[in-house]
């Protein structure tokens, strides 16, 4: 479904360690409409990465809610095991799925290997297995870390994290509209329809 504003396709920025970004997309993916994916790589070199883990008391509130809101959602759940990995591999084979036409089905596959079945997606296998189920058979791990056109990408997404003033996610910009938190995707979905 097309959804255009001021001529961009919307930008949905996702990170791959929060499972709140993976319903995120769950609810980009169910509304069928078409936005631009972004890996999250942290936030504006200017802001420092606040990491919700480290915090006690938003740590035990994630431990409750995350299980609740996906359970919502009709999806399973289950911690990341390790939790702390290199997502470099994991968004660099977003970016050339979404290069191939598979962006938002690779990013939901390996949303699913993560917090759907707690796998490493920093394994190159686990990747390979999300690019099968993403229906995307030209992933090659060697060529995708090699490849200077996702270097460049990178790069550009750093720029769009930084003129967005992107500090958490999901997070989508409409326009000059911004929306924070996948709950809020909700409202964005609402106001498409």
């Amino acid at each position: 479904m097309e959804n255009t504003q001021h001529g961009k396709r919307p930008r949905v920025y996702f990170g791959l360690r929060s499972p709140y970004s993976r319903l995120g997309l769950h609810k980009v993916a169910r509304s069928g409409l078409d936005v631009e994916l972004i890996p999250f790589t942290g936030p504006p070199d200017d802001v420092a990465f606040s990491d919700p883990a480290a915090n006690k008391y938003k740590f035990a509130y994630f431990a409750q809610d995350v299980p609740r809101a996906t359970a919502a959602m009709g999806l399973p759940f289950a911690l990341p095991d390790p939790f702390e990995v290199s997502f470099k591999p994991a968004n660099r084979a977003c970016i050339a799925a979404d290069m191939a036409g598979h962006g938002l089905a690779m990013a939901l596959a390996l949303s699913e290997a993560r917090w759907g079945e707690g796998k490493d997606i920093s394994n190159r296998a686990v990747i390979t297995d999300a690019a099968v189920a993403a229906g995307w058979t030209g992933y090659d791990s060697d060529a995708v870390e090699a490849d200077p056109l996702i270097s460049e990408r990178l790069r550009e997404d750093r720029e769009k994290i930084t003129a967005d003033g992107v500090f958490g996610v999901p997070f989508l910009v409409a326009g000059p509209h911004k929306y924070w938190g996948q709950d809020r995707f909700d409202l964005w979905v609402a106001e498409q329809t």
